[in-house]
């Protein structure tokens, strides 16, 4: 991961990037990862993490078939979706350990925008 960067200009998450995002899709066992994006560009992970005290027992036996996962589907999903977003940002959601949601979610920027009036908003 040195000297590659995280930050990718060309709709394209980079590899370093797919690589921390499929690091913590291991990790967690519920909550949802985020991913942020500005500019077409992603400038932030947020990690967050739901511990349920019912499922405490099944911790130890999900991390020991998480290396056997194949996140590919998902990376190939987060990338399509990145692909197309410039401001906004898309939610990984994981229950049990699976991720059951990829939410893209799109925002507008408008640099000046005139009222019928000519005043400013």
């Amino acid at each position: 991961m040195a000297g590659e960067k995280i930050i990718n200009k060309n709709n394209k998450l980079s590899s370093a990037a797919l690589k921390i995002i499929t690091s913590l899709m291991q990790e967690i066992f519920h909550g949802e990862i985020n991913l942020i994006v500005q500019n077409s560009c992603l400038i932030q992970i947020e990690r967050n993490e739901k511990m349920r005290l019912v499922d405490i027992s099944k911790y130890a036996a999900y991390h020991k078939k998480t290396q056997h996962i194949d996140y590919t589907p998902v990376c190939e999903k987060i990338q399509q979706e990145f692909s197309d977003l410039a401001f906004g940002n898309i939610a990984i959601i994981i229950k049990s350990g699976k991720v059951t949601q990829v939410e893209k979610t799109e925002k507008y920027r408008f640099s000046d925008f005139t009222g019928m009036d000519g005043e400013g908003i």
